[in-house]
């Protein structure tokens, strides 16, 4: 019987220690964003990223309606604990392209469509472009897109050592920020819009053992889409 009751107070004690070591690690305050690395990603400080979108001779501007193809950049972006890069699903493709369509109400689209060629690359502006004009588009709308996680503890994680605490307790908070990039290319000629650039921020709260990062990811994912559908749809709605 002693036997058994000191097993018992070992396995006990091992697991109370593992609980306040796995607390330790995980109690560093908030780290924040790095922005920084986050619109290096996107190329957003490149000075073809900022400068004013030229007006050259031959430059002719697309009018509407529209057929509008829609890129989505698949970012070769490593998973590290300041970036990350953005999945994009075809809930995201189908809720991006539900924010464009009051455009088709509203005669500016009399189209619009998802280019899906795996031998596109978000890096190559020309061969999008010349993509978009094969399946019949008058303008190229190409979408960036990465994120970023900050996890840290808030002060009821102290009570993660207790067995109880470490299930229930909501110690642990998890941020989640999507920086997201829109920018309007003609397909047959050199015009084309300035890059718009949205960033939307969700943040869940609970217990470590539970807390899932991508919860706030896709919902701030979400966000990024709807905040940037509505900025496109505004700059289409100036070429009337």
């Amino acid at each position: 019987m002693r036997r058994l009751s000191r097993t018992v107070t070992q396995y006990s004690f091992g697991i109370a220690l593992a609980l306040i070591v796995a607390g330790s690690a995980g109690c560093a305050g908030s780290r924040g964003f790095d922005q920084a690395a986050m619109r290096e990603a996107l190329h957003l400080d490149s000075p073809s990223a900022s400068e004013t979108p030229p007006v050259l001779p031959g430059s002719a501007r697309p009018s509407p309606p529209f057929r509008l193809g829609i890129f989505f950049v698949k970012h070769q972006v490593p998973d590290t604990p300041s970036i990350r890069k953005v999945e994009w699903l075809s809930a995201d493709r189908d809720q991006l392209l539900r924010e464009l369509a009051p455009l088709r109400d509203e005669r500016l689209l009399a189209d619009m469509f998802v280019l899906t060629d795996v031998r596109l690359r978000g890096t190559d502006i020309k061969e999008i472009r010349q993509a978009g004009a094969r399946f019949g588009a008058d303008m190229t709308l190409i979408v960036d897109g990465v994120a970023g996680i900050d996890r840290y503890n808030n002060y009821l994680a102290w009570l993660y050592p207790t067995l109880l605490g470490a299930y229930l307790a909501p110690g642990t908070e998890s941020d989640a920020l999507v920086m997201a990039t829109g920018s309007l290319w003609a397909a047959h000629s050199d015009w084309h819009t300035r890059i718009q650039t949205v960033e939307e921020r969700s943040k869940i709260v609970g217990a470590a053992a539970f807390l899932d990062d991508n919860a706030p990811l896709h919902d701030a994912k979400r966000l990024a889409i709807q905040t940037l559908g509505k900025s496109i749809v505004e700059q289409l709605r100036l070429l009337k």
